[in-house]
């Protein structure tokens, strides 16, 4: 089980620093594990009738890891105590901007 330890948080902040543990995979690969919110690959999300919706954009159209990250959300995002069920978006008509200064760790490989 997951130590939410989320006492006097906000639902979005909690989604939030959730979402902040979730590397993208290919940073990762690279040697420079970044997470998805950090690389500004999470549009969004909202709450109805307990069910969350996260909407991700990918780095290119063709991302083949997106998978990948979209469960890890899935996963981590259903311990939250008012959400029922996770449903990821992944919007790939997005235009993906990296944002500046993505606070990236290790040394590139």
């Amino acid at each position: 089980l997951v130590d939410l330890g989320t006492s006097g948080m906000t639902l979005d902040e909690q989604i939030a620093d959730l979402l902040d543990l979730i590397n993208d995979p290919c940073s990762v690969a690279a040697g420079r594990p970044t997470s998805v919110l950090a690389l500004g690959l999470v549009r969004g999300w909202r709450l109805e009738d307990g069910v969350l919706t996260v909407t991700f954009c990918v780095t290119f159209p063709g991302c083949t890891m997106a998978p990948h990250f979209t469960e890890a959300a899935r996963e981590a995002l259903s311990f939250l105590p008012s959400v029922v069920r996770v449903e990821t978006v992944v919007d790939t008509s997005a235009e993906w901007m990296p944002p500046p200064r993505a606070p990236m760790h290790g040394e590139p490989q």
